[in-house]
């Protein structure tokens, strides 16, 4: 089998060696409601450096999704499915041992092994 490949662009250490974080996403409330306006008239006008730069003064990251999270989503979600296809077991009902089978992976035949009955 081939050394597995995890991807760390995004967050390193990641899977598997880290569980990735909890979020506190909120709901924009009145509280937050005319900066947060505010990002969209600018994102309207074609701002968008400007735009980014008011999400980071006022620490908005907890009320919008940003495509660095998005990204970090589907590398980890890509980490996992390698974590998993690495770490799969399968069991063989075969009268000869199959030579494409992984150490970890279970045979079950009917001939007896060595003689043994």
């Amino acid at each position: 089998m081939s050394s597995i490949n995890y991807t760390h662009e995004y967050r390193n250490p990641g899977l598997p060696d880290n569980p990735m974080p909890l979020h506190n996403f909120r709901d924009v409330d009145d509280s937050i409601a005319s900066i947060i306006n505010q990002v969209k008239q600018l994102q309207a006008e074609g701002r968008y450096a400007d735009a980014a730069d008011l999400v980071t003064a006022n620490n908005l990251k907890q009320y919008t999704m940003t495509t660095e999270y998005i990204n970090m989503i589907d590398e980890e979600t890509r980490n996992l499915e390698i974590m998993c296809k690495a770490n799969q077991q399968s069991v063989y009902y075969m009268e000869n041992e199959p030579g494409f089978a992984s150490p970890a992976d279970v045979w079950i035949s009917s001939n007896p092994i060595n003689g043994e009955v």
